[in-house]
Order: C-alpha cells, then structure tokens, then sequence
C-alpha cells in the first residue's frame, strides 16, 4: 500500500466478516466495470493483474482488483488452494456488490492463474451473476458446469505455458465454440503464467472487452 500509485485502497468485507484489501481505480464515465482476480500467492497490484487494472482504467473500464485469499509462502500443490475457493467466492461477490454500489451496471471478471480457478469457483455456484465477460489468463483444466451461462469467454494461455493449462486447451475451445463471442488464443510469446507475452495480453482483453460491451 505504501507504493501505490494508482488508484485508491479499500477495504471489503464478506457476508461472514473477514475484511479484505482491493485497489479500487475509477473512472469518469466508465465503458464498464471490471473485477480482477490475481494468481496464487500474491496481491491485487501484483504482475500482470497490476498491469491490467492501470492499463483498462486507461482504456476507459472503472476497475477493482481483489486480494485473493492465499495459503503461505512456498506452498507448491496448486490443488490445496482447492480449500479456499469458497472463500474467494464471497469476495468475488462483495467485490461485484461494491461495483454496483458505485453504480456500476456492467461487470467483466477478469482472472490469472489459481485467480481464474476462483472465478470459475463463483460463476458456477452463483447463478444469475450479474456478469456480462470472462477473460480466464492461464486457466488450468477445462470449464465445467457453466454451459447455461450467456456471457462470452476469452481464454488466453502461453505457448510455453504449464502442461496442466496447455494440455486441456482443445477441450477448452470446444466447449467455447457453442458461445457466441467466446474465443480461445495461445500466445506465442507467453511462457508460464503468460510470462513475456504481456503486451499481447493487455491488447487481446482490452479489444475482448470492447467487443463485449458495445
């Protein structure tokens, strides 16, 4: 918080009480509203998630980036996250509830890594999300359960991304090609994570989202 340079700090607080940090940047007229959610281990201004929330505020969307909840340093298997998906679904919720209390409309999520896991954690087990784009960065595995919902879907992963996210990468974009507007783009600069194929990234969400807001 004490380097932050864009943006405002706030404070969030779930239906059971537990108080979160979010980088809140706001925008005259925005195009839209758009909730970020980061990868496992790090914070709201971290990486490409720190890129992404200054950069669509510069291309017109009010944007919100969460802390996740995070286990401790150094832990390595991505499936013990499995526990805290709950919890990351009652943030994602208060996080979309404060959007609207400013006034916002229309709500995009956008998610990294385990912080994409966490969206998909609360698209399917919040029916009716008031949700209108998904941009899912280096999801790993394939979309399950949320064929019902209308919104489009942009899955982007790196050539040299992890196995676990390249491998179901087919599988991803058939169940993208029955909606409407949904797209699927390796990016060949991106390692793992997307590593290096930032600029790539940050030009494919923005014109994702362009096209899903008119």
């Amino acid at each position: 918080m004490p380097g932050l340079v864009v943006g405002d700090a706030v404070q969030l607080q779930t239906g059971d009480a537990i108080r979160f940090l979010a980088l809140h940047v706001p925008v005259e007229r925005p195009k839209a509203a758009v909730l970020l959610t980061h990868g496992p281990g790090l914070h709201p201004d971290h990486g490409l998630t720190g890129e992404l929330r200054v950069s669509l505020a510069d291309r017109g969307y009010e944007t919100l980036s969460l802390q996740m909840p995070v286990l401790a340093a150094g832990v390595e298997d991505g499936s013990a996250y499995l526990a805290l998906y709950p919890e990351a679904s009652r943030r994602i919720a208060a996080g979309v509830q404060f959007l609207m209390d400013k006034g916002a409309i229309r709500i995009a999520l956008v998610s990294h890594a385990m912080g994409a896991g966490m969206a998909h954690h609360y698209l399917r087990t919040t029916p009716g999300a008031p949700v209108f784009a998904w941009a899912a960065l280096s999801y790993y595995g394939v979309f399950e359960a949320s064929g019902d919902a209308a919104f489009p879907i942009l899955d982007l992963y790196g050539v040299a991304d992890y196995r676990g996210i390249r491998g179901p990468a087919a599988e991803r974009a058939r169940l993208l090609g029955a909606r409407p507007e949904s797209r699927q783009l390796a990016v060949p600069e991106g390692g793992r994570f997307l590593a290096g194929g930032e600029k790539i990234v940050l030009r494919e969400v923005a014109a994702f989202l362009d096209a899903a807001a008119r």
